[in-house]
């Protein structure tokens, strides 16, 4: 299971000079996630790039998350027919 912990020490060493410690790294990932989650509660789309995108769906209640692939996930799994 990936915990904050994975994320805090690969910002460290992806980025030694600039993230000088747990404490800064923290305040990193707070950030990062933070806003999708503003965005959702704003009624924003949020893109998950390479994936699709994600969204409340306020019409099947205030936490049903909507999930829209992106086209090629959809057609990935499609056989092509021969002509």
């Amino acid at each position: 299971m990936i915990t904050k912990k994975t994320y805090v020490n690969a910002l460290r060493d992806a980025l030694p000079d600039i993230v000088v410690d747990d404490d800064l790294a923290l305040s990193i990932l707070d950030v990062v996630f933070s806003v999708p989650m503003k965005g959702l509660e704003n009624g924003d789309k949020v893109e998950l790039p390479g994936l699709g995108f994600i969204s409340i769906d306020r019409s099947r209640g205030a936490g049903c998350l909507s999930y829209s692939p992106e086209a090629a996930h959809i057609t990935c799994g499609v056989p092509s027919r021969a002509h």
